[in-house]
């Protein structure tokens, strides 16, 4: 007669039954990241999808990546293969997934490495440009969210920080260009809401705090945040997100500020690179995919809104996507704002505005954008007629 056998499992001790439940999970992943990845591979093979890489020359890098993006997120289980494979990161201890570090609370983006040359070029380039037009300008670098979150990094992987460049920038921006030193403003207020959790870019209150302070370099009373009212009306998972699929982090919100005693718009025109124009409003364009797109519409080369404002001046906004959450609250003090987008730029800024009709200009980028002299140069590219007319000034 047979003595029945106890289970296997059973005889295990619990360290024993925990090696076997990892290496089955282990097992799974693979079979996941098998399934997914022969996708993955065949569309890089075929040019549809680009790993993000290092720094780039190009002005449309990131209009690029985004695109590389959406083409990757349509094939076949490729949201499954990347939650598996940040998933198997996570359990072996790994903090980062592509260019995006993995934290419990939010998902940083890894910023480049800041070339000084490049930096010392641009900063050349606006001391140029304000010698030229002699129109009171400013400048700030938004930061990444990771200067403020750093410490809250998983594993033992250094984030490579772009403070000490920067400082090196503003200081070979000459004297006349006002700075503004976001890090500093912006670090009062690190515990509340100012970036995405699951994108890169700031959010509509981290936009607040950076004009309240600008906007007194500016000449300017601002506007008190209690004479906002802050609507939500939606929430969504961004580019960092759909780079990782990492669940574990709360979801953004959209938010809608709306000044009741304050201007209104009364137009807003986006132009295209090929001169087309339309009509659009503003908080009027969902985007799952670029949350900066609620607020003006989907990137183009230039938006121009238009205010009730009492009074005849016009500021020209140099800047990327988080330069598009400061226009609710510049609005307030200007009867024309001019965008221009660095991020889709093909033309010089002469050939897009006439210059000397602006009252000020402020210029508004993520610090990565200052690194790329090339960029700069095509935007603030300096007519012979205008080097002429300077020094007849």
């Amino acid at each position: 007669m047979k003595i029945k056998q106890q289970r296997r499992w059973k005889r295990r001790t619990a360290a024993e039954q925990h090696q076997i439940a990892c290496r089955v999970t282990g097992w799974v992943l693979w079979m996941l990241l098998l399934a997914g990845g022969a996708g993955f591979v065949a569309a890089s093979a075929a040019g549809k999808y680009r790993m993000p890489s290092g720094s780039s020359s190009s002005a449309f890098a990131p209009l690029q990546k985004r695109a590389d993006q959406s083409a990757a997120e349509t094939l076949p289980g490729h949201g499954l293969f990347l939650q598996a494979y940040t998933a198997g990161t996570l359990a072996t201890g790994g903090n980062r997934v592509q260019d995006v570090c993995l934290t419990q609370e939010r998902l940083l983006e890894m910023p480049e490495t800041l070339d000084t040359a490049e930096l010392s070029k641009t900063a050349t380039l606006f001391n140029d440009f304000y010698q030229a037009y002699e129109v009171p300008m400013f400048l700030g670098a938004v930061p990444a969210a990771g200067e403020f979150y750093a410490a809250d990094l998983l594993g033992s992987a250094p984030f490579s920080s772009q403070l000490s460049e920067l400082d090196t920038f503003y200081d070979e921006v000459s004297s006349p260009i006002r700075k503004i030193d976001i890090y500093q403003i912006l670090s009062t207020a690190k515990d509340d809401y100012i970036y995405h959790r699951t994108d890169a870019q700031w959010t509509g209150y981290g936009a607040y705090c950076v004009y309240r302070s600008a906007i007194r370099k500016m000449g300017f009373i601002p506007v008190s945040y209690d004479q906002y009212a802050v609507s939500h009306v939606g929430t969504y998972r961004g580019s960092l997100y759909r780079a990782c699929y990492d669940g574990r982090v709360t979801p953004d919100i959209l938010d809608r500020y709306t000044c009741s005693s304050g201007s209104s718009v009364t137009s807003v025109t986006a132009y295209a690179a090929d001169g087309t124009e339309e009509e659009r409003q503003m908080y009027d364009h969902p985007s799952e995919e670029d949350p900066s797109a609620y607020v003006l519409g989907e990137p183009c080369e230039k938006i121009v809104v238009q205010t009730d404002v009492d009074n005849q001046r016009k500021l020209l906004l140099l800047g990327d996507a988080d330069a598009a959450y400061l226009v609710p609250f510049l609005m307030q003090h200007y009867r024309e704002i001019c965008f221009l987008n660095v991020d889709c730029a093909s033309h010089g800024a002469e050939e897009l505005a006439d210059l000397s009709g602006y009252h000020q200009i402020l210029v508004l980028c993520d610090a990565d954008a200052y690194g790329d002299a090339a960029l700069w140069e095509k935007l603030l590219h300096i007519s012979s007629s205008s080097e002429k007319g300077a020094q007849n000034d």
